[in-house]
Formats: structure tokens, C-alpha cells, sequence
């Protein structure tokens, strides 16, 4: 619950409140998390520690669990706003664990023949044509053939429509096929805006693009053929883009602003759906294998890059 736009957390008579004045018509990821063992009890505002206390446990032996509204002897007190992700978890989970849940936005390992997201968010992938499977760096990995791609049957990406918002995309990837122009990572909406996040050109030079009301185009190096190449981007307005290669930094573009589109986006994988003239104006469909694809609603850091190049 809130009180004077502040995270608040109850368990019985142990009230505990957040420090951050919360805005309206802005998402955010809470948490509250009580630990037996110590007594404490804390609040979490976008996977950061907001506030905490000592408190007793509550241990009733039953009770009725309500969502978007309190429930007094007198009157019923609603919440004004939207909820999503709802979960309880009987475990007093970590700062990290916490981290996680709030921006880790979806993760494919592509195991088991499969484009569910193992991330927190349940935003599983569709195939567009036959995405076939294969031994990848970890487990599985998703076969791409010129034509065939991951997409998403709505918008679920709303922080890439925010201008400035922090992102990271992670992913390992095996081209196999002669030098073309060849699409990874495709962000859109339904018409008009569109950014071919991570691209490879007709020499196989890789390049990590963004929108800033021009084309933003870092470029990397020469993938190989037939070899599995780990790929970290990270954005942020101060550092700007990041490109990490094998989990060390290649290139950086230094302070940039990102204009975003303002609505939720969708995301392709391995294709750009023939819109070969978005950001930065080439693309087309990638024929090779990725592996590992992670997307996050904050900059990463080098050292999360690196344990995520060595799985």
C-alpha cells in the first residue's frame, strides 16, 4: 500500500514506510519483504532498499488476502491505479533475488525447444516460421535460417519508450552464413518509430544503434563465422551505449540522449520484418544461432556483463 505516496508495508500493528515521494501515471516495482530470523521488515522501490524496521511476525493461523483495496469495520479503501505481477513467495528473498525480480525484463535460454521467457515476466516469444533448436553455449540454443524470427503478439516493452531510460541487452551469437545485412535485436511500435538495436553490416562489422532524433551508430567488430561471440549493450544518459564484447568493452559513444517512441515497443530477434530502412537504414533477416538472450530495465554494470559472458 501507499501512505502520502510512499511504499508502505503492515504486517499486523508493524508498519514500515518507504523515503521516496512516489509520482503518479509512473510504474514501479515494490517489494516487502519480512525476515523471521532477524525480525526486520523492508521495503523495495524498483529493486532498491527504500526503507526497513524491526518488527514481530505475524502468525495468525488464517486469513482472507485482498488486492487493490483495504478493508476496514467501518469502510473499504481502493486503490486508484493499475497492478500487474502480483506474487507472494514464502521465502525472505535477498537484495539481489529482489534486483532481479524488478529488472530482469525477459530472459530466453531457448532450452527444451522453447521460446518461454525464464525470466520474472512470463513474456514468452512467438516464432515466425520454424525457429529450429540446437546445441548452444548453455543447454539450447534457437536456430535462425534466413526468414524465421521471434517476435511478440503485443507491447510489452514499456521502458523502451521512455526517453533516457537505462536498458541492457545480452546475448551470445553464431553467424553462419556469408557476410550480409543481418538483423539481432529489432525495437518497434506498429507504425512509424523503429531502431535496429543491434545490427550486422554487409563486411560483418556489428554495430549497436539507438535513436537520439538522428541515427546513433557504434560500431564493433567483425563477427565470425561459425563462432559463438558474446554481445553486452548497455544505455544509460550519462554513459551513453556501451558495447561489451566477450564480456570486455569494445566501444562506447560516450553521454547521448535517447528519443524514445513514448509507447510500450515490441521486439524482434532475427529479423526486422522487412523494414530494412529504420535506424540506422539496413537489416534483413539473420541466418545463424543465438543463445542466452537477456533484457534488462537498467544498466548493467562491467561486472555483470562479464558473469554473464562466462555462464
Amino acid at each position: 500500500m501507499t501512505r502520502t505516496n510512499r511504499l508502505y508495508c503492515a504486517i499486523y500493528t508493524n508498519g514500515t514506510q518507504g523515503a521516496t515521494l512516489m509520482t503518479i501515471n509512473t510504474w514501479y516495482h515494490v517489494a516487502c519483504v519480512y525476515d523471521m530470523i532477524t525480525q526486520t521488515q523492508s521495503v523495495w522501490l524498483n529493486g532498491v532498499l527504500d526503507g526497513s524496521s524491526s518488527a514481530t511476525a505475524y502468525q495468525d493461523a488464517s486469513g482472507t488476502t485482498t488486492i487493490g483495496a483495504i478493508y476496514n469495520s467501518s469502510s473499504t479503501v481502493c486503490f486508484n491505479g493499475r497492478i500487474d505481477q502480483v506474487r507472494y513467495e514464502s521465502i525472505a528473498k535477498t537484495a539481489s533475488e529482489i534486483l532481479n525480480d524488478a529488472t530482469l525484463y525477459v530472459y530466453y535460454s531457448f532450452d527444451s525447444s522453447s521460446l518461454i521467457d525464464n525470466g520474472p515476466n512470463g513474456i514468452n516469444g512467438t516464432s515466425f516460421g520454424n525457429v529450429t533448436f540446437t546445441a548452444g553455449v548453455v543447454n539450447e540454443a534457437a536456430r535462425f535460417s534466413s526468414g524465421p524470427y521471434l517476435y511478440h503478439t503485443y507491447s510489452p516493452f514499456y521502458f523502451l519508450g521512455i526517453n533516457n531510460h537505462p536498458f541492457s541487452i545480452s546475448l551470445w551469437v553464431q553467424p553462419m552464413k556469408n557476410y550480409t545485412e543481418s538483423t539481432l535485436v529489432f525495437v518497434h511500435k506498429l507504425s512509424g518509430w523503429c531502431v535496429h538495436f543491434l545490427v550486422i553490416n554487409s563486411t560483418g562489422s556489428l554495430k549497436a544503434c539507438l535513436w537520439n532524433g538522428g541515427n546513433v551508430i557504434l560500431s564493433g567488430p567483425i563477427l565470425p563465422l561459425n563462432s559463438w561471440t558474446h554481445i553486452g549493450y548497455t544505455y544509460s544518459a550519462i554513459n551513453g551505449i556501451q558495447l561489451y564484447i566477450n564480456g570486455t568493452l569494445y566501444s562506447t559513444t560516450g553521454s547521448i540522449t535517447f528519443s524514445a517512441s513514448g509507447v510500450p515497443m515490441y521486439i524482434i530477434l532475427g529479423s526486422d520484418k522487412g523494414f530494412t530502412y529504420c535506424a540506422p537504414g539496413y537489416g534483413s533477416s539473420f541466418t545463424g544461432t543465438m543463445d542466452e538472450f537477456y533484457l534488462y530495465s537498467r544498466e548493467l554494470s562491467a561486472s555483470e556483463i562479464q558473469t554473464l559472458s562466462n555462464p
